[in-house]
């Protein structure tokens, strides 16, 4: 039985033996039939112990119905996904991707669009993050990888080395991005996003592949915004020469392969 049923029937029940108290030889004595001013102390009393039953039952339901409000609000809320924004310097983001990685359920999409390999900067953190992508590919065979990598000479010679590190791994897919600007540019015209599990997303380096302020990436998660994202990947992914389909060396690939040989 619900709460405010209890309350109702206890206060209920209650009344009713105050209202048969009159006519109880035990408590009829209380009542001062015979003298009117006592008679009437007590029934001004009597209605205000009524008054205050009633109140009290009230009071009880109404703070027991807020309660389960705030509680059935608080379990909507729960349900839908909120958005989460942070800020991150290169540094951080190293470590934020790669525990994401290390959780992905379904899926992992990487784009990198400097025109140089990790193996050409001077940063230990980049070089090692690098290196745990790699072993994470090799090792979350249920999780499935894109690595969307921007085409320069160096770069061609770090996918050759991919594609030999990741050949037959049937959850990997690298494709090479020739649409872009040249070279010389170290900024790309597409912009570098990673999609975990389609509801988070990072964007990196929009303005520099270094942190030069507060912050260098944006992470996101909200499914709406990964949604678009994937779509935004897509589209580039599109755009771009597979050369390992899911672990098979494609003819463009076996081209990378013989011009670094």
């Amino acid at each position: 039985m619900k709460f405010g049923v209890w309350v109702a029937v206890i206060v209920l029940l209650a009344q009713l033996l105050l209202a048969a108290t009159p006519f109880v030889p035990i408590t009829s004595r209380y009542w001062h039939t015979s003298d009117a001013q006592q008679f009437y102390a007590v029934l001004a009393a009597f209605v205000g112990l009524q008054l205050i039953l009633l109140t009290a039952a009230i009071t009880l339901i109404l703070i027991k119905e807020s309660g389960d409000a705030a509680d059935r609000i608080s379990a909507i809320v729960d349900r839908i996904p909120g958005a989460a924004v942070k800020a991150l310097t290169d540094y951080d983001f190293y470590i934020h991707f790669k525990g994401a990685v290390e959780q992905a359920e379904h899926s992992v999409w990487i784009a990198y669009l400097a025109p140089y390999p990790p193996a050409d900067v001077a940063s230990r953190e980049r070089k090692k993050y690098d290196e745990d992508m790699i072993a994470l590919m090799k090792r979350r065979t249920r999780v499935s990888f894109r690595r969307i990598v921007r085409n320069s000479p160096t770069n061609r010679k770090w996918v050759a080395e991919l594609i030999n590190e990741l050949q037959d791994k049937a959850n990997v897919d690298i494709a090479v991005l020739a649409r872009d600007l040249p070279e010389g540019e170290e900024m790309p015209l597409a912009l570098s996003v990673q999609v975990v599990d389609k509801d988070k997303v990072w964007i990196v380096a929009a303005g520099s592949h270094q942190t030069t302020q507060d912050f260098r990436d944006v992470y996101v998660q909200d499914a709406s915004v990964a949604a678009a994202m994937a779509q935004y990947y897509d589209r580039i992914w599109r755009l771009s020469v597979v050369v390992l389909d899911h672990g098979r060396i494609t003819a463009e690939g076996t081209r990378v392969l013989e011009e670094m040989s």
